[in-house]
């Protein structure tokens, strides 16, 4: 079964929004006027559909996300939630899940990486629609242009055991040359791939995802 956030965890997070339990301080300061997160003032809500899939079948469940405005000078910022990425549908488990799949294996063909074993390919509801090998090439497209997130990851666990090799690693991970046909292409590839290495020895130094507090603090850059 493909990975993705449960119905469960985004009920949680509306049950949190609804007790106004969430809070500015995942948010980065104001890139404007520098003003410390901890100041901003709840703004407004958004509602937003989300993406998740159930035996297979890829199913729409509706949630608010809450922006918050800076007081210094009324610059909005957007709080996401962990199982979220900014302006993508499905939640982050299955963006990175199927992204991981492509770029990790060599020999992965973006048609191949969709297909979820025996069960074939997850579908809308309607039976009409199923994922779109096109979609995991955009997925891939998003994560290959982080860098900021990549590099303040790198940073902490560099901080957290100096004797670390990760810098060295991951300079030796690659793509073969038939899996892109232009030079940007590729580095989009080796780029999102070596995200995912590093940001499974920053879960493994600090037991939390890169996309829990640091991609939020990097505005997704």
């Amino acid at each position: 079964m493909p990975q993705t956030a449960t119905i469960d965890a985004i009920k949680a997070y509306k049950t949190e929004l609804e007790k106004d339990k969430i809070i500015p301080d995942k948010l980065p300061n104001c890139v404007r006027c520098h003003l410390s997160s901890v100041f901003f003032k709840k703004h407004a809500y958004r509602e937003r559909k989300f993406l998740v899939i159930v035996d297979m079948l890829i199913k729409s469940i509706f949630c608010a996300l809450l922006r918050f405005r800076c007081p210094g000078c009324n610059k909005t910022f957007t709080y996401y939630p962990d199982f979220s990425i900014p302006h993508k549908q499905f939640t982050r488990p299955t963006i990175e899940g199927f992204s991981k799949k492509y770029v990790d294996d060599d020999d992965m063909t973006y048609l191949k990486s969709i297909l979820c074993g025996k069960d074939g390919v997850p579908g809308y509801q309607g039976g009409e629609k199923t994922l779109s090998e096109t979609t995991v090439h955009r997925w891939i497209s998003t994560f290959g242009s982080y860098k900021k997130i990549p590099q303040k990851a790198q940073q902490l666990i560099l901080q957290n055991n100096p004797m670390t090799t990760v810098h060295r690693d991951i300079l030796q991970l690659l793509v073969p040359n038939r899996k892109y046909r232009t030079e940007k292409r590729g580095e989009i590839l080796v780029n999102c791939r070596r995200l995912f290495h590093i940001g499974a020895i920053f879960k493994q130094s600090f037991e939390i995802s890169i996309f829990t507090k640091l991609a939020i603090n990097c505005s997704f850059s």
